[in-house]
């Protein structure tokens, strides 16, 4: 009798392990794929910019990417290679 509730509890915290795993994964936000498809260049104001997220170029994607939440909630892909895009970064690095 022991022996069945000694696997169940075994089965139980392997469950809950991978399910964990899984959940944490996720949270991290990593894509195993690119995030941008299309990317700005054009200039945003940076009042109207709420946060930005810089991604390097990785196995997940071959480009570097810089993805910039609105003030409206609104995630907007920016090309990298911009320069006012090279100057916010700099700007948010040197800040670090």
């Amino acid at each position: 009798m022991s022996c069945k509730i000694t696997v169940t509890v075994l089965v139980l915290c392997l469950a809950f392990a991978t399910l964990s795993e899984g959940m944490s994964v996720k949270s991290l936000g990593t894509e195993l794929r690119c995030q941008c498809i299309k990317k700005e260049s054009r200039f945003i104001h940076p009042r109207l910019i709420k946060n930005v997220e810089l991604f390097p170029s990785g196995p997940h994607c071959k480009d570097a990417e810089v993805i910039a939440t609105l003030n409206t909630g609104n995630k907007i892909c920016l090309e990298p290679t911009a320069p006012w895009v090279k100057i916010l970064i700099n700007a948010i690095l040197k800040n670090l």
